[in-house]
């Protein structure tokens, strides 16, 4: 009998000793995400500027294969558009002063739809979300403008990436 109540009391002493080892607490963390949308160049390559130095240049254009690098850094899928700052190229030493946006085209490389650069955002590439790692492209320019007076001409173009 003794050693019953000795059992006894031994389960009763335990399992308040392990009542009392049961006590916890919780936090709750909160996450506050925001919208992450980011445009950079990949400065690995920029060729830029073109040469037209013959008759088959004029007569059929020229073209930059991969002549710059994009990359998107976003939480959210994104579109990269495109446009020319100005309706036409701006001119130095004499040239025409109506050389069009729009004889300069812009594509995503490994595409064969170009782009004719005007004023108004035109869709270039669309990805997922990630980081700059997954989501870098490079882009072609395509030259045309024809028989042009000789001289420089030079055209700013904004890239913009937005959440549709």
């Amino acid at each position: 009998m003794k050693k019953i109540l000795y059992v006894l009391v031994m389960v009763v002493a335990c399992s308040q000793n392990s009542l009392a080892q049961l006590n916890s607490k919780t936090h709750t963390v909160t996450l506050s995400i925001n919208n992450i949308l980011e445009l950079d160049f990949d400065n690995t390559t920029q060729v830029l500027g073109f040469t037209f130095a013959n008759a088959a240049d004029f007569e059929s254009g020229k073209t930059n294969l991969s002549a710059a690098g994009l990359r998107v850094r976003s939480n959210k899928p994104w579109t990269v558009s495109v446009k020319a700052n100005t309706a036409n190229f701006a001119t130095s030493g004499g040239g025409d002063g109506n050389v069009l946006s729009s004889t300069l085209s812009v594509r995503k490389n490994g595409t064969t739809s170009a782009i004719a650069l005007s004023t108004t955002d035109q869709a270039l590439a669309t990805g997922d979300r990630g980081g700059f790692g997954a989501n870098t492209f490079q882009i072609d320019y395509i030259a045309n403008p024809g028989y042009v007076t000789p001289a420089t001409y030079t055209l700013g173009i904004t890239f913009t990436v937005t959440a549709p």
